[in-house]
């Protein structure tokens, strides 16, 4: 066993995580989120009122904003904190709140933000090699280098610009909190003081300086990142930090035990910082930019960290490759099994041979993250558009089957589907192109993000302008098992066992399977092979419907000039778009959830997870880079061998993503009549962990009525 996993989590960590579970307002109010909460908008607001009438462009107004807002933030600073840096949740003063009333008045000034932003992540070694100051004199030498008598080069212009105007507003916050870190220290006596003290020198070196220690470039990466006010991913930490941690270890100015307790303390911030129900993310192992085999110490500090802070954030996944450590595996492994949630399982090598295939080169295709939640993305040069849109394949499905009659042959009803498939596709496209465009021309992510995006600096342009090396745009598909499930009802019922006609189907589904019909759900439930269950047609049909939708997307284009690469994860998106979605051929009553993730419809697996896996993996998940999440529930009971032998036996299968709920269904009902006792209780989502007892009620049933495996 590896000494790091022998390391327990300290009095601080159990003191901050109870702190922030039980007065973050992001943990305890779910309408809250740090780019929309009170100051932060207040500010933002203000800055633009004041900007809007003085900055050339509103590129330039945005950057301009940002600064205001960084300027006047305060610093919060919570006792005991390592690494520091979260939004002011603190109510208003009398003259605040007129100010903020004022604010809302007149909310509809600023121009409404178009198409998705953030979920991506950042290359961070330019931001540790030279500091905010040394991006600074960066740009301050591109600058220098146009001719702005040249027409052509003002749009340069203006990207640096905006880009160096929101990096002044992030020294200003940096100063703050060196301040107060100072001002602390000398109201504080004895360890405390100590303790100020020191945060006070390392916030005089970072983020504005290069780091020289693993604790600086752990709170120069918070800093830079959580300031950014949005989604993002780390990407694979225990790759770009490992220099720190070791020159740290060997020069003798940090421990195992503390470096773990500075992990820890990174981790913990996501508390302040995340909404539950959203996400930010990092990857751990896999491969580094040339191929080798990712498996340090901070691989197994990261995941030391699942258990000592067991938090749905970050989502971390672990990429294992036909070179991981067996051992490392298992103590991933026996994660899971303790009920953490994490690590979502990767198959490293697969995802990477995928994006080979989508034209990603192979650095690229080796240092992939998820971008938060399931979706794909390489390091540092990507501006992706995930979940652009989400799309309700059932619904599609089920408006193509309304044009059917009885005369229509199983080809008949794919070839419509198909068809209305493709309008869909196209029509979304346009509305995402046009978003882009608008992105393209006005910014809605600050520019400062795209100075660790690879090619931004050196075209000039942010990632929203198309500036990154890589743009791809990954709509997601929703319910497309239950599509198959359709299909595998309809094949069978109507053409293969001529139970019923297509258009009493039909019937069936506008009575939402009630009187006469209800036993024809109940055969469908009951009687029926079912996809989740390795049988040949299913899988056939499934393996179909995934082709169908890739060939749609091949050779469309994003106004970027990128790739489109769908997902076919839900997020929480399977109950929301469930509720205006009608009956299904499927057995599915109105107004029911959709499947979970890339799942098989809930409960219809039932043949044991091997069988479920083996279904998942037959239409290939990996080429959906878009992301895909399976769902194992288990029973609290299983032993970690056969978790272990799940997880390599699919992964041979080249399956993508695996993530598990440890949990009885006993469990689950329990805390839903009993919160108060169930307030850890971690699951799995569609993509994301969230608290059991967080949970929307539908989403808590939805959970509940996922098959659960006793193995």
């Amino acid at each position: 066993m590896n000494s790091i996993t022998q390391i327990k989590p300290t009095d601080r960590i159990k003191k901050l995580r109870e702190y922030y579970l039980n007065n973050s307002p992001m943990h305890i109010n779910e309408s809250i989120v740090p780019w929309h909460c009170h100051r932060s908008l207040l500010l933002y607001s203000e800055g633009w009122l004041k900007y809007k009438g003085k900055a050339d462009t509103l590129r330039l107004t945005r950057s301009y904003s940002e600064k205001h807002l960084l300027e006047n933030m305060n610093p919060v600073i919570i006792p005991g904190e390592l690494i520091v840096g979260q939004p002011d949740y603190s109510d208003f003063n009398e003259e605040e709140q007129r100010r903020y009333d004022d604010i809302i008045s007149k909310k509809d000034f600023m121009p409404i933000k178009r198409g998705r932003g953030d979920h991506l992540a950042m290359d961070y070694q330019l931001l540790l090699d030279k500091g905010v100051d040394g991006i600074i004199k960066i740009l301050d030498e591109k600058i220098c280098s146009l001719d702005l008598d040249d027409g052509t080069q003002i749009e340069k212009y203006e990207f640096y610009l905006c880009a160096r105007t929101e990096l002044e507003g992030l020294t200003a916050l940096s100063i703050k909190y060196r301040d107060e870190a100072l001002r602390l220290a000398d109201v504080s006596e004895g360890k405390k003081r100590e303790e100020y003290l020191k945060l006070y020198e390392v916030l005089s070196q970072v983020p504005l300086k290069p780091a020289r220690t693993f604790r600086e470039a752990l709170q120069s990466i918070h800093m830079f990142t959580w300031s950014l006010f949005g989604i993002y991913s780390f990407g694979k930490p225990d790759v770009y930090l490992l220099p720190y941690y070791r020159k740290d270890i060997e020069n003798g100015i940090m421990t195992k035990e503390f470096a773990q307790e500075l992990i820890d303390s990174f981790v913990l911030q996501s508390v302040p910082n995340m909404s539950s129900w959203a996400a930010e993310g990092m990857m751990l192992g896999g491969r580094d930019k040339d191929g080798n085999k990712v498996e340090n110490e901070l691989t197994w500090h990261f995941l030391n960290a699942i258990s000592h802070t067991h938090l749905p954030d970050p989502n971390i996944g672990f990429c294992v490759t036909k070179d991981t450590g067996r051992e490392l595996v298992k103590f991933a492994v026996s994660l899971i099994k303790a009920g953490h949630t994490q690590p979502s399982i990767w198959n490293s090598d697969a995802v990477t041979e995928s994006m080979l295939n989508n034209g990603y080169d192979k650095e690229a295709a080796n240092m992939f993250t998820l971008s938060t939640c399931v979706e794909i993305t390489p390091i540092g040069s990507s501006a992706v558009s995930v979940t652009s849109p989400y799309i309700n394949l059932l619904k599609v499905f089920l408006d193509s089957f309304d044009k059917c009659h009885d005369n229509c042959s199983f080809e008949d009803i794919f070839s419509l589907f198909r068809d209305e498939f493709n309008l869909c596709a196209k029509k979304y496209m346009l509305q995402e192109n046009l978003w882009q465009l608008e992105r393209k021309r006005n910014s809605t992510d600050p520019v400062r993000t795209s100075l660790l995006i690879h090619d931004c600096i050196e075209n000039a342009m942010s990632h929203d302008s198309g500036g990154a090396r890589y743009n791809t745009l990954m709509p997601d598909i929703l319910g497309m098992q239950n599509v198959t499930e359709s299909l595998n009802c309809i094949y069978r019922l109507i053409f293969e066992q001529k139970k019923i006609s297509l258009s009493k189907y039909k019937k069936a589904l506008q009575s939402n399977f009630q009187g006469e019909y209800q036993s024809l759900r109940t055969y469908i439930i009951n009687r029926m092979p079912h996809f989740g269950t390795s049988d040949k047609v299913s899988d056939d049909i499934q393996k179909m419907v995934s082709d169908m939708v890739l060939d749609t997307y091949k050779d469309l284009r994003t106004v970027r000039g990128a790739k489109v690469i769908p997902g076919a994860f839900s997020y929480r998106d399977h109950e929301l778009h469930g509720k205006s979605t009608p009956a299904s051929p499927d057995g599915r009553l109105s107004g029911a959830p959709l499947n979970d993730g890339s799942c098989p419809v809930q409960g219809y697996d039932d043949k044991g997870p091997t069988m479920s896996l083996m279904s998942t993996a037959s239409w290939e998940p990996s080429r959906f880079l878009g992301g895909t999440s399976v769902n194992v529930q288990l029973n609290e009971n299983v032993a970690e061998e056969k978790i272990l032998s799940l997880i390599e036996g699919y992964l041979k299968t080249k399956g993508a993503q695996l993530q598990f709920n440890i949990v009885n269904a006993e469990t689950l009902k329990d805390a839903k009549m009993n919160p108060h006792l169930h307030r850890d209780l971690l699951v799995r989502i569609g993509g994301y962990s969230d608290f059991f007892v967080k949970l929307p009620e539908r989403l808590q049933d939805e959970v509940i009525s996922r098959t659960h495996n006793v193995i």
